[in-house]
């Protein structure tokens, strides 16, 4: 059986669906054939809103006399919910207005967040780890395909994924990073998913991403395509149909 390629509507839909790749695996597996899942890591399997309110205290701590709309903010600051995609709309949101200051604090989040040092700082979206461990005890090569470059990004990577309980390292994982982190994110995943193509059959594909959704679903048609509703760049194109939109990976 093959998971049918409906949008999800509701939890119960979202668990079905969820669950029906987990038992094609087993099925595949059974039948001594290869399959793969793909995964995206941030907005998809973690969230790294943590990482940058953590790298903005960081700074609002370290820079005070530098920051000090930034600082402010901190005296009254609640939710997650005030970080966007954009770290502009993040600082504009939290009352940084001034552009020297605005520049400044750029500067060094962007040292800080694209770096090993801080991702230990992002937070896995509910069910992920228990959803991952699943597709892998059940046959699947788990491919965690990022955006994140090898040079700065993938020691971190391997140890955050290691922190939370991820399958990484073992058996039946793989982790590609992009070699430059200057090459363009979807140029990156259209020319890996013409490699991952060559390797075995792709079952699921998970992505955060519009673009990147699109792109894998039309390399891996057969494959069920998940979109996580979580955070995406606001110029992205409209999701093509035929991918399921998930809130997360829990079952229950």
């Amino acid at each position: 059986m093959r998971p049918s390629n409906q949008a999800v509507k509701n939890p119960a839909a979202q668990a079905r669906q969820l669950a029906g790749v987990t038992a094609l695996i087993r099925e595949r597996t059974a039948g001594n054939k290869s399959t793969l899942a793909i995964f995206d890591l941030d907005g998809t399997l973690f969230d790294n809103r943590t990482r940058t309110i953590f790298i903005l205290r960081e700074i609002s701590e370290k820079f005070c006399e530098k920051v000090p709309q930034l600082s402010r903010a901190f005296e009254t600051f609640q939710a997650l919910s005030i970080v966007d995609y954009s770290l502009d709309v993040t600082l504009g949101r939290m009352g940084v207005k001034h552009p020297a200051e605005t520049a400044f604090i750029k500067q060094e989040w962007a040292k800080r967040f694209f770096s090993d040092e801080y991702q230990k700082y992002d937070m896995p979206i509910l069910g992920a780890k228990a959803y991952v461990d699943s597709v892998h005890k059940a046959g699947a090569t788990v491919i965690y395909l990022t955006g994140r470059d090898v040079g700065r990004m993938l020691v971190g990577t391997t140890e955050v994924l290691r922190l939370y309980g991820f399958p990484v390292g073992v058996a039946g994982t793989m982790t590609i990073v992009k070699k430059e982190f200057e090459q363009d994110d979807e140029l990156f995943k259209k020319e890996v998913s013409e490699y991952i193509d060559r390797l075995g059959e792709v079952v699921a594909v998970f992505e955060n991403e519009p673009a990147n959704s699109n792109i894998l679903q039309a390399r891996f048609p057969q494959a069920a395509s998940f979109f996580v509703l979580t955070q995406h760049r606001p110029d992205a194109p409209a999701l093509n149909r035929g991918i399921r939109k998930i809130k997360d990976f829990r079952l229950k």
